[in-house]
């Protein structure tokens, strides 16, 4: 069972394309650009107090919108490990983990409902070192072999 167990955690893990979690960074990013587009002012509330230092909520919602749509490009045309899939990659973690950020430091104790956008920060993390782990590890097996 541990092995069973072992075998499918790992090729879910290093060798997958990691489609399923673009495709759910794609729909979180489409609802964010959408909930900010929505009328109404959704920063009005402290947990959004940094980010709307930094950009209003239209330019956020449009920020989320143009994500959400290199996400779903990138899979559909399944350039998944070219310079711009890497290049985005890094800007969409850097993306989640200052959403993440300013959301814990704007409000104490931290909102519990950002716990899917704490999953998802690590999930385009995972997607943005994931191909550098690998292709040192194959670097690695080819010195040896």
């Amino acid at each position: 069972m541990a092995n069973i167990l072992i075998t499918s955690l790992s090729q879910a893990i290093w060798d997958s394309k990691l489609i399923s979690t673009r495709i759910t960074l794609f729909l979180a990013e489409l609802f964010w650009a959408i909930m900010l587009f929505w009328p109404g002012d959704t920063f009005i509330r402290p947990t959004y107090t940094h980010m709307s230092i930094l950009f209003s909520e239209n330019i956020w919602a449009l920020i989320f919108f143009i994500s959400s749509t290199c996400q779903l490009a990138i899979v559909v045309t399944d350039t998944l490990h070219n310079k711009f899939a890497r290049i985005f990659a890094a800007w969409n973690a850097s993306l989640w983990l200052y959403v993440v950020w300013s959301m814990v430091v704007s409000v104490y104790p931290p909102p519990a409902a950002i716990g899917g956008e704490i999953s998802l920060t690590l999930a385009a993390g995972w997607i943005c070192i994931r191909p550098y782990i690998l292709s040192e590890g194959y670097k690695r097996v080819r010195y040896t072999i």
